[in-house]
């Protein structure tokens, strides 16, 4: 709007509304502009500033919220029931360290010359009186080898019975110059180290003068991946029959042949409880409710989700606040449970743009996490509950802590969280999305409060998503949806076998010879949690 004299009116209630118009475009230019410097914020510090959600502990003390002992200030982050359950530790020094016994040891022998064996004093020979003994690390590179089958041939004079030749053993995949333990290396290194196949190819490989061209490795991945299709089918029957289960996605580019440029697929991560303790990934070629839908109502032949709830999940579902879980919630046997990570994320994001209002929730944060951290001391120092597991027995303090202490915390930053409302902050303000998200997620945020089983925050799921989120950055992208179900496979089998503490390529290897030629029934020994025990269990 011109603001020259010659083009203003001069009637003066007419100036009036064109100054109250102008003060209206401001304030919504403004608006917007914060807005803006906020995206661009957290797109800055996405890229350049530190991934951890720290606040200064000093900041927090300002709230008159009865602090208790100081605790660590980085993000709140949930750690597996066994080993938050141990008695408190030493920290490690930062001196040298023993190797692992299992390493094999090369005894080098070191001799004083024989010249000076002999005494120069008296002239005798002098006698050992012990030994200094110093380790070193060494490595030999990768060594490749060939099998070479020789099948013998026998056949009786009389040429009647016959020729008998003795069998070779089965191969994992069809007509396949691969060995299972260099399947499992390939897969290990793919999906595990992140090493993209164009890398293997012209690393390990070309050092040992071997030509694995990318396509054959990827040809081997799929034709591995369609093996183990019957263990991770047994893997997302199981994790079906949890009570609790959490689950996150993350994308990834899908760039397929003819198109031009990519399109967001998506990975979905599914995380059992400690009675099915698997992690299992699924791949959809976009972001829609079908996916989650799909997977947790077990598909059936005809590829549509199934209605029968006896192969369908039914339990507490932990997630973040997408709308496409919502139809799983409306039969009932599915309860949603909200994740204080997420709501904690978006206060600790729009701090900045209200600073008190900000740290003062995060501060009431803070305590929640502080119960949850005393309920794993109180847990560990429990000796008097030795018929109960590790699980149990942190479900029981948990329970009893959040019902004596969570709830009234909640309660009251549920009227705080009502206040801030009533006091007029701004809907579409970062503060104002941040306070309407937890207050519109409420009933989601307080149901872990019901059961010691279920998180505070879903931040298992999200740490299973590292494995995606550090190849992507190797990788790039998937290359057909083909290749994306091929990699939640395989991931999945590799994920679950790092929950269980085991060597991947030892697991995966021995997984690899065994379902070649599998017999009926066998199939729940090769489970990350069944095998583990049957390597250790004495002859």
């Amino acid at each position: 709007m011109s603001t020259e004299a010659t083009s203003l009116p001069n009637d003066v209630s007419l100036l009036k509304e064109i100054i109250v118009q102008q003060q209206e475009a401001l304030v919504h230019q403004q608006r917007q502009i914060d807005q803006l410097e906020h995206r661009l914020d957290q797109l800055l510090r996405r890229y350049y500033g530190p991934r951890a959600e720290r606040v200064d502990p000093n900041q927090l003390s300002l709230f008159d919220l009865e602090p208790e002992a100081p605790t660590s200030v980085e993000t709140p982050n949930e750690e597996e029931p066994e080993a938050i359950l141990k008695t408190k530790q030493h920290r490690k020094g930062h001196g040298r360290r023993s190797f692992p016994k299992n390493i094999e040891r090369r005894e080098i022998l070191l001799d004083i010359p024989d010249t000076e064996k002999t005494c120069p004093c008296c002239g005798q020979e002098r006698r050992e009186i012990g030994r200094v003994v110093t380790e070193r690390l060494g490595f030999d590179p990768a060594r490749f080898y060939v099998n070479r089958y020789v099948q013998l041939k026998y056949a009786c004079p009389c040429e009647l019975s016959g020729v008998v030749t003795a069998e070779k053993p089965i191969s994992p995949i069809e007509r396949g110059n691969a060995e299972p333990d260099l399947l499992a290396f390939t897969a290990v290194s793919r999906f595990d180290d992140h090493s993209p196949y164009h890398r293997q190819e012209n690393g390990h490989f070309k050092r040992a003068g071997i030509d694995i061209p990318r396509s054959t490795q990827c040809d081997w991945m799929r034709q591995i991946a369609e093996l183990l299709a019957p263990l991770y089918a047994l893997m997302h029957d199981r994790v079906l029959l949890s009570d609790v289960l959490g689950t996150d996605d993350t994308p990834v580019p899908l760039v397929e042949r003819g198109r031009g440029k990519a399109r967001q697929a998506r990975f979905w991560a599914y995380r059992g409880d400690e009675v099915y303790p698997y992690d299992v990934f699924d791949f959809t070629s976009s972001r829609s409710r079908d996916g989650p839908l799909r997977f947790l109502r077990r598909a059936a032949s005809d590829g549509l989700p199934s209605k029968d709830p006896a192969k369908s999940f039914r339990g507490y579902l932990q997630a973040d606040a997408f709308p496409g879980y919502d139809v799983l919630f409306e039969r009932g046997d599915v309860v949603e449970v909200g994740c204080w990570a997420h709501a904690r994320r978006k206060f600790f994001e729009a701090k900045e743009t209200d600073l008190a209002c900000g740290m003062e929730a995060l501060a009431r944060i803070r305590q929640l996490y502080d119960v949850e951290r005393d309920a794993k001391e109180q847990a560990g120092e429990d000796v008097t509950s030795e018929r109960l597991t590790t699980s149990e027995r942190l479900a029981a303090c948990r329970l009893a802590l959040r019902r004596e202490r969570s709830r009234p915390l909640l309660d009251a930053f549920k009227a705080w969280l009502d206040e801030r409302i009533r006091s007029g902050l701004l809907p579409k303000s970062a503060m104002g999305q941040a306070v309407r998200y937890a207050l519109s997620n409420w009933d989601a945020l307080c149901r872990y409060t019901e059961d010691g089983r279920i998180r505070i925050d879903n931040n298992a799921v999200e740490r299973m998503l590292r494995i995606i989120a550090v190849g992507r950055k190797n990788w790039l992208f998937t290359g057909s949806d083909r290749g994306g179900r091929t990699a939640a496979i395989l991931f999945t089998i590799i994920a679950s076998a790092k929950r269980h503490g085991l060597n991947t390529w030892a697991y995966l290897r021995d997984v690899l010879v065994r379902l070649a030629d599998l017999k009926p029934g066998e199939l729940e020994q090769l489970l990350p949690d069944r095998w583990r025990d049957s390597q250790t269990t004495p002859a």
